[in-house]
C-alpha cells in the first residue's frame, strides 16, 4: 500500500538508495531522460561558433567578430540560421548586426529554397533587424534527365516594400 503523500516511484526509488546508492538512481534518471529525448528529437540540430579575433588601441586581444550558425535537420525540410555579431558602440560588447534564415523544402519533384537576410538599420543601430532581402529558389525536375532552377529575389524599394529585383531560370542535364 503507498502512503499518503508518496508516488508509486518513490517507494522503489528509495529502496534503491538504500541497497545501492545514488548511482544506481542517478544511472536510471540518465536513462530515463535520454530516452525521453531521443524519442522526442524527430531531426538533428547542430550549433557552430566561429570568431575573428583584432587588437584593440592598448594592444589588447579582444573578439570583433563572431558568427552564429545553427543547423536543423527533419525529414523533408532543412533550416539554417547564420547571426553575425560585430563589434558595438558599447566599448567590448558584440551587437547582433545581420540574420539570414535559409529554409530548404523537399517537394515532390525538387526542392524550394526561401532566404531571408535581415540587418540592422545603420542610420538607427539601436532599431530591430529587419529584412531587406528575400530569395525564392526553386529546383524542379523537367523530364527524365533534366532540371529547371529557378531564382528571383527581391528587396525593399522606397516604400519599404519588398519588390522583386532580379528572376533568373536555368535548366541543365544530368550526365
Amino acid at each position: 500500500m503507498i502512503e499518503r503523500g508518496q508516488s508509486p516511484i518513490l517507494r522503489p526509488t528509495r529502496r534503491l538508495i538504500r541497497r545501492r546508492g545514488v548511482m544506481a538512481v542517478l544511472l536510471c534518471i540518465v536513462l530515463a531522460t535520454t530516452s525521453a529525448m531521443a524519442q522526442q528529437s524527430v531531426g538533428t540540430i547542430t550549433e557552430t561558433v566561429t570568431t575573428r579575433h583584432d587588437r584593440d588601441l592598448n594592444g589588447r586581444e579582444v573578439v570583433s567578430e563572431k558568427v552564429v550558425t545553427h543547423r536543423g535537420r527533419t525529414n523533408d525540410e532543412e533550416r539554417v540560421v547564420i547571426e553575425t555579431y560585430l563589434s558595438s558602440i558599447e566599448a567590448g560588447r558584440l551587437a547582433l548586426s545581420q540574420r539570414v534564415n535559409r529554409v530548404t523544402t523537399v517537394t515532390g519533384g525538387g526542392s524550394q529554397t526561401i532566404e531571408e537576410t535581415a540587418e540592422r538599420n545603420p542610420a538607427a543601430p539601436s532599431e530591430q533587424l529587419r529584412v531587406v532581402q528575400r530569395s525564392v529558389t526553386t529546383v524542379r525536375t523537367s523530364g527524365n534527365d533534366s532540371y529547371v532552377r529557378e531564382r528571383q529575389v527581391f528587396e525593399r524599394d522606397a516604400n519599404g516594400r519588398l519588390v522583386l529585383v532580379h528572376k533568373q531560370t536555368e535548366s541543365a542535364h544530368r550526365n
